[in-house]
């Protein structure tokens, strides 16, 4: 199989994603194909923060890696206060039933 430069991988591919490949693309080459094959994996299975860390930390950007814990911070907080909400939500829900199931079997007289 043929090696093809960064430049030339860059040519192949649509112009409105060529600078996310310029950024990433680097990373992506300097992993063997074990490393990459468990770079797939992880997307695979739903794995994106795992994967989207993995990347970003090859590509020895202090200042990237930086914003990406940020970020990433942020949204596990947000994710956990969503999962609270979401919870308290199904709970009102639940006893809004309960008493819809009540009034139900008192008017069929049960």
């Amino acid at each position: 199989m043929e090696k093809l430069t960064l430049d030339e991988v860059l040519q192949k591919i649509p112009k409105p994603w060529q600078p996310v490949a310029a950024q990433y693309g680097p990373a992506l080459a300097a992993m063997t194909a074990d490393e990459i094959w468990a770079w797939i994996n992880l997307l695979a299975m739903g794995d994106t923060k795992a994967a989207y860390q993995t990347l970003v930390s090859r590509l020895n950007n202090a200042d990237l890696l930086a914003q990406w814990d940020t970020l990433q911070q942020a949204w596990s907080q947000a994710n956990a206060e969503n999962a609270a909400k979401l919870a308290l939500q199904r709970e009102a829900g639940l006893a809004v039933l309960k008493v819809a199931l009540g009034m139900a079997l008192v008017m069929v007289g049960l």
